[in-house]
């Protein structure tokens, strides 16, 4: 008799092989089908095993050792975390909650973003020179992150300050929509400047370095006429001309962390907002590299600098010229005139009357002209000049 309980069943086991396991009972309409034992090819058994083996003897498993390889084992802690971690990736994909901090979600079942998180996403792609200034200003965050926290602290100052103005409408007697409609407006101006703070910060630091980088750089080549090697003479006006000598100082850190000074120029001139300090260290780097002599590219690139600067500064008379022009017939002849024309005509012609309300309305209206002229004048400067 056979394994299995017959002579027949013991000769197909002998021609085909060992039995390695059986088949899956399976269930089609209401007929079940029954498990079949799965075989092992003698000679493929043979040639895994002596490759498996180096013994030229190797030992034959016994069937209940292949059986044991069949049955599933228990999964490790990391297979278990996977699959908890799989299970949560699906249940926020039908959007259920949110997954914990910290923790990865598998490639492809990653859950699927809030409309807010993609209102976040789209005002930062909106405001392109929001990631380089927040590098610049030493922010880690990333800017979609910056957004959401600036949406945040707005809508606080908003809906405080839109309850204090309803409160204050309401002991009036005005209607409270007025405070709603003013205080849509304020999230949307707070919202914005927020937003905006850093690349306007970054735009006045850009400003800081143009004011000081000239004279830096003239004593930079003089350094180097002197006899003293570059990263000294850089390491010499680190200190002393304000914006522009925290822009040296971050090469001489690099520097010293272990950098080739040609890589130190480049990394932080790359990030730096001053258009000067970049074309200064481009012809640094372009002179080191190709083993010209630093200090006249140096030179000349302070020539032509010093030459634009002054051309600059002319243009910006010019204008100022016009500007003031116009600033003393609209902001001092004008409304002394005007007045005085107003109140005489006034005395013949009653079109309208010169009280103490028309005083306070032009005086509010001269104050607005000289603040325009004032910001078109400081707006028209040039940027070394600030």
């Amino acid at each position: 008799m056979g394994l299995f309980g017959g002579s027949k069943q013991a000769a197909d086991d002998g021609q085909q092989g060992d039995i390695i396991g059986f088949t899956k009972p399976k269930k089609f309409l209401f007929f079940k089908i029954k498990s079949k034992p799965i075989y092992e090819n003698a000679k493929q058994k043979q040639g895994s095993a002596l490759a498996q083996q180096p013994s030229p003897h190797p030992q034959k498993s016994s069937f209940a050792d292949r059986m044991k390889n069949l049955i599933p084992k228990p999964k490790s802690a990391q297979a278990r975390q996977m699959g908890g971690t799989t299970q949560s990736a699906m249940v926020m994909g039908r959007g259920s909650q949110a997954p914990a901090a910290g923790t990865q979600l598998p490639p492809g079942l990653a859950r699927k973003p809030t409309q807010m998180e993609i209102y976040f996403a789209t005002v930062a792609a909106r405001h392109k020179e929001l990631g380089p200034a927040l590098r610049a200003q030493g922010i880690k965050e990333s800017p979609t992150e910056f957004v959401r926290k600036m949406f945040m602290n707005a809508m606080v100052i908003t809906v405080m300050m839109t309850i204090v103005m309803g409160i204050a409408l309401y002991s009036y007697g005005v209607s409270v929509i007025l405070a709603l409609l003013f205080g849509v407006a304020l999230f949307y101006a707070f919202f914005n400047k927020f937003i905006q703070y850093p690349i306007d910060r970054n735009a006045v630091v850009g400003k800081e370095i143009e004011k000081d980088i000239l004279f830096a750089t003239r004593d930079l080549v003089i350094s180097m006429r002197s006899g003293m090697p570059l990263f000294n003479a850089i390491t010499a006006v680190s200190t002393g001309y304000g914006a522009a000598s925290q822009e040296f100082a971050k090469i001489v850190e690099l520097v010293q962390l272990g950098a080739p000074i040609e890589q130190a120029i480049d990394d932080v001139s790359a990030a730096s907002r001053s258009k000067t300090f970049k074309r200064v260290m481009l012809q640094t780097t372009v002179s080191l590299k190709a083993g010209a002599d630093v200090v006249g590219a140096l030179q000349e690139v302070v020539d032509e600098v010093a030459q634009e600067r002054v051309i600059e500064l002319r243009r910006y008379g010019q204008r100022l010229n016009a500007l003031a022009m116009f600033y003393m017939l609209f902001g001092v002849i004008f409304p002394s005139m005007g007045i005085a024309v107003a109140a005489i005509l006034t005395t013949f012609i009653s079109i309208f009357t010169v009280n103490n309300s028309t005083l306070l309305l032009g005086a509010v209206f001269i104050f607005f002209l000289q603040l325009i002229f004032l910001n078109m004048m400081k707006s028209s400067r040039p940027t070394f000049a600030m």
